[in-house]
């Protein structure tokens, strides 16, 4: 669903809105991902997505059809231009904080499951032989003759 708007300058302004209020979110996120403390249930995330929505959504309309913005002003198209430029920033710096989080995210797991591999790894049986196998046991079953 995208803006409802009587004219140009009033969908200028509208959307002007939700770019400003898109940036204020990201740059909150950016804050919580630096923090560590970016949970789903305590951001605005219902709000950021219809916003999100209706910003993509309208952008796409005015690319296809630049005459929804007839009749916004010079200076409301400069002010909206501005706003994109802002928030597509706030969008990078958003792209970057998170592929780091992720980052770090796979680093601790693979640290902990290489960690937990290495503490569940069996100590060295011996083979058919008699000798020590440097491959570690399965943990299949062993029998012991207790009558040897």
């Amino acid at each position: 669903m995208g803006i409802a708007a009587h004219d140009g300058a009033d969908r200028a302004d509208q959307l002007l809105g939700v770019t400003e209020r898109l940036t204020i979110l990201i740059h909150e996120e950016i804050e919580a991902l630096k923090k560590g403390r970016l949970d789903a249930s305590t951001q605005e995330w219902s709000e950021k997505e219809k916003l999100a929505h209706a910003y993509r959504v309208e952008m796409s309309e005015i690319r296809r059809d630049p005459s929804r913005l007839e009749g916004a002003s010079a200076e409301q198209r400069t002010t909206l231009q501005a706003a994109v430029v802002k928030f597509q920033t706030a969008l990078e710096i958003h792209a970057e904080a998170l592929s780091a989080m992720k980052d770090v995210t796979e680093g601790l797991v693979q640290s902990i499951s290489k960690e937990v591999a290495a503490t569940r790894a069996a100590p060295a049986g011996y083979g058919a032989a008699g000798k020590v196998s440097s491959s570690p046991m399965s943990g299949q079953g062993v029998a012991v003759n207790t009558r040897a």
